[in-house]
């Protein structure tokens, strides 16, 4: 009897135990999972030479990695795995006296998204489009010359493109747009543009996540 009531307590305190843990890590929300109400500060690590002066960088939601990659052009070879900085670097290697140089992509699922990032090259408003057939895409490309521009796109049609340096013209605004600094003294451009990519996909963007390995590609044609 008495061994019987002691394997009871031990069982009872056991379920006890498993109920009251903490939940695994697994479970955690993905840090992919963007918030509708980003904020710069989340992304306080960009300015305008980081990840470089001149890039392009497209949120897609809707298509896999192997369809946006087949959207921006016919892959001329396969770099593997490399990161951001490796991957400039290959692009700087390559370019030549007449300063053409080829174009590099990196193209990777993040959550439910593809990130698409271009060193030293953008994607044109078609590319866009074309990335939104079946969800939504949200370009930023940046020049040295500080162009920063916004794009979004939605089922193959362009809804709203502005400069993210400037307060975005009232007609046509997006919900996503409320609440961000916008043309302030002290805007960091950069950050504004990529939180306010965060609320329209719902995909954020993390530094560390960035700076790692992602598949890369040189593309035949460049993208504009």
């Amino acid at each position: 009897m008495r061994t019987r009531l002691l394997v009871v307590l031990l069982s009872l305190v056991s379920a006890a135990g498993l109920l009251g843990s903490p939940a695994p890590a697994s479970a955690a929300a993905p840090d992919w999972r963007g918030d509708r109400h980003a904020q710069p500060s989340a992304y306080s690590w960009l300015n305008d030479y980081t990840p470089s002066d001149t890039y392009g960088l497209t949120v897609v939601r809707g298509l896999r990695p192997k369809a946006v990659l087949r959207a921006l052009g016919p892959v001329r070879r396969d770099l593997g795995d490399r990161t951001p900085a490796q991957a400039f670097a290959y692009l700087d290697r390559h370019t030549t006296d007449d300063l053409e140089w080829p174009t590099v992509v990196q193209v990777q699922r993040l959550g439910r998204a593809v990130v698409v990032y271009l060193p030293y090259n953008f994607l044109t408003e078609q590319h866009v489009r074309r990335l939104s057939r079946r969800g939504v895409a949200v370009d930023f490309s940046t020049t040295v010359e500080l162009d920063t521009y916004l794009t979004v796109a939605r089922r193959g049609r362009v809804i709203r493109t502005f400069d993210a340096g400037f307060r975005p013209p009232r007609k046509g605004a997006l919900p996503q747009e409320r609440g961000l600094d916008w043309g302030a003294r002290d805007q960091n451009v950069w950050s504004t543009a990529w939180a306010f990519s965060e609320r329209v996909s719902r995909t954020r963007i993390s530094q560390e996540w960035f700076e790692g390995d992602h598949p890369t590609y040189v593309l035949r044609n460049a993208p504009y």
